[in-house]
């Protein structure tokens, strides 16, 4: 065991912002599979991008293509999901925020 945590302590700042990347995606699947979270949440799809960063920065210090490709599709996808959640969402979102101001500006 002072092995595991020798090696864990001697880890470069690369790998140790993949370390939190791989957290990150463990933590998001595990939410989602106990159910903490919904698989189609922006909460999920933000921990995945947040996961998908974090180890692409990892491949920086040792690049391995495939790896960067997964992390960039997934940031990729994950990003334009966000965005057309945000598209959809903003006719609502922009009647709430008039309302909230006519009701600002009455008062």
């Amino acid at each position: 065991m002072s092995d595991f945590i020798q090696y864990l302590t001697s880890l470069g700042t690369y790998e140790s912002i993949g370390v939190l990347g791989f957290f990150a995606y463990i933590t998001a699947f595990g939410a989602v599979q106990l159910g903490w979270l919904d698989g189609n949440s922006s909460a999920y799809t933000l921990l995945n991008v947040l996961a998908a960063s974090l180890v692409a920065v990892s491949l920086l210090r040792d690049f391995n293509l495939a790896s960067a490709l997964i992390q960039c599709s997934w940031i990729v996808i994950g990003l334009v999901g966000l965005s057309l959640r945000v598209w959809k969402s903003w006719p609502s979102t922009r009647r709430v925020l008039t309302a909230t101001l006519e009701t600002e500006v009455q008062s």
